[in-house]
């Protein structure tokens, strides 16, 4: 449970913007006065901090760095790194650093993660109105968006020895059915044969999928499918019917609606975008960057 001062003061934003970055980051170390919140939105990165610490990242994931942190971004310049930058103060900064940290953030659940992204798009969106009370909005919802992240490092570090050894258990489980969906999600993998698999009930998988992962058995199938027709489009000239059915959906209209649904284009239209997958209003944001 957050303190008193947890809340006590908003943090007072900086610097709002999308930023491309250059090999010079990559290539040395660096840091700056203020905390610094980072989502990546194309491409993919190491965050390497001068303690030696590693946190590799890919677009869609959150790293947050304290003031005064020397680290560097180190990604293949040809390949590029394009990321929404935050630079913020904030005098609640020091406790919450104390519980949230980059592996907490490795860590965020679907649907943490979900909502995040959505307070990204709002957060961005207002920046830009660039009037005084839309600014000041920015400030209540980040403020919002680490009261998040803190209450989700705080869920993952309360449970005592027992609950720990319990989910241990369940986490191994899961672990070898995210090794065997990762492999087989082209296949007709359905929550039954899972379960038959693994000698478990499909009730108790279900609840499994939602504890781990924050999302139903279906919602996880088609992020793995969905993910893998991006690659398909991006990397090869497949017709989108090849697309679907080599990523497991059997139903090509079903795809396309799906992929609309999670993207907020066509894989068409994806296709043709030069494939940029981001979230629809940061996807506009960045066509003008």
């Amino acid at each position: 449970m957050m303190t008193i001062g947890f809340w006590r003061h908003l943090p007072y934003i900086k610097t709002f913007k999308i930023h491309n970055y250059e090999n010079i980051w990559s290539d040395h170390s660096h840091s700056t006065m203020s905390a610094e919140l980072l989502y990546v939105l194309e491409g993919k990165f190491t965050l390497t901090l001068a303690s030696g610490l590693k946190f590799p990242a890919a677009a869609g994931d959150f790293l947050l760095l304290p003031s005064h942190a020397q680290h560097r971004d180190v990604f293949e310049p040809h390949k590029g790194l394009l990321m929404l930058l935050m630079q913020f103060r904030w005098e609640g900064a020091d406790e919450f650093f104390s519980v949230v940290n980059n592996r907490t953030l490795c860590d965020l659940d679907f649907t943490t993660r979900s909502e995040a992204m959505r307070r990204i798009d709002l957060m961005y969106e207002l920046w830009n109105s660039a009037d005084e009370w839309s600014v000041q909005n920015v400030s209540i919802q980040l403020h919002a968006l680490l009261a998040l992240f803190y209450n989700s490092a705080v869920r993952g570090s309360s449970n005592v020895a027992g609950a720990m050894e319990f989910k241990r258990g369940r986490a191994d489980v899961m672990q070898q059915v995210k090794f065997f969906m990762n492999q087989n999600y082209a296949s007709e993998v359905t929550l039954e044969k899972l379960a038959r698999r693994f000698k478990i009930s499909t009730a108790y998988l279900s609840r499994l999928f939602r504890r781990e992962f924050g999302v139903s058995f279906n919602r996880y199938l088609n992020t793995l499918r969905l993910e893998a027709a991006v690659a398909l489009l991006h990397n090869t000239s497949l017709q989108i019917a090849e697309v679907a059915q080599r990523s497991g959906f059997s139903d090509s209209s079903y795809f396309i609606k799906v992929f609309h649904k999670y993207y907020g284009t066509t894989p068409r239209d994806y296709r043709l975008g030069g494939g940029a997958v981001t979230s629809r209003r940061l996807r506009r944001r960045v066509k003008t960057v």
